[in-house]
């Protein structure tokens, strides 16, 4: 991480236990849960639970949670989920944010078995996504560095598009 380089990714073990909203709309179901009742109700508890505040019931996370590291939600602020109890291969990947989730695919251990982890799951999560980090940090920056207030004023303007793209992005996604 650069210095003063805001990190927007949560590396936390588990979702926070309050309201966030959760991002779908370049959501792949690889794994098929959709075709599998059982899965897609889990799929929408855990959706309705992070929308409530009230993080993720305990059966959805991996065993050993407390007792080691996730490499890939370490390195790349990536976590996973299982649905179908804590040692099924049915994992659902996905990002915290401070105020969001968003949900990236459901796939098996792939992206944990690779090398690097996650090497293919960060394609989908360096999209628009990968881009609106980018630009938030650079103008965050940019207004925090400027010395003339029509800099600071240009770089909040630029901040605030970004917030609008998040906005149509939600519209969109019909998370508003």
């Amino acid at each position: 991480m650069k210095p003063g380089r805001p990190e927007l990714r949560l590396r936390l073990p588990r979702i926070e236990r309050k309201p966030k909203a959760v991002y779908s709309l370049r959501f792949e179901d690889f794994a098929g849960v959709k075709r599998r009742p059982d899965l897609l109700n889990e799929l929408d508890e855990i959706i309705d639970a992070i929308a409530r505040g009230d993080g993720v019931p305990e059966k959805f996370y991996r065993a050993g949670i407390d007792d080691s590291p996730d490499p890939l939600l370490a390195d790349k602020g990536i976590m996973h989920l299982h649905l179908g109890g804590k040692h099924s291969d049915v994992i659902l990947f996905l990002i915290q944010y401070p105020e969001q989730v968003v949900l990236l695919e459901t796939n098996s251990h792939i992206h944990l078995d690779q090398h690097p982890p996650g090497k293919n799951v960060l394609a989908l999560s360096q999209s628009w996504l990968g881009r609106l980090e980018i630009d938030l940090e650079r103008e965050t920056a940019r207004a925090a560095a400027a010395l003339e207030e029509s800099e600071r004023r240009a770089a909040h303007e630029a901040q605030e598009k970004i917030r609008e793209a998040i906005k149509a992005f939600k519209t969109r996604a019909k998370l508003e």
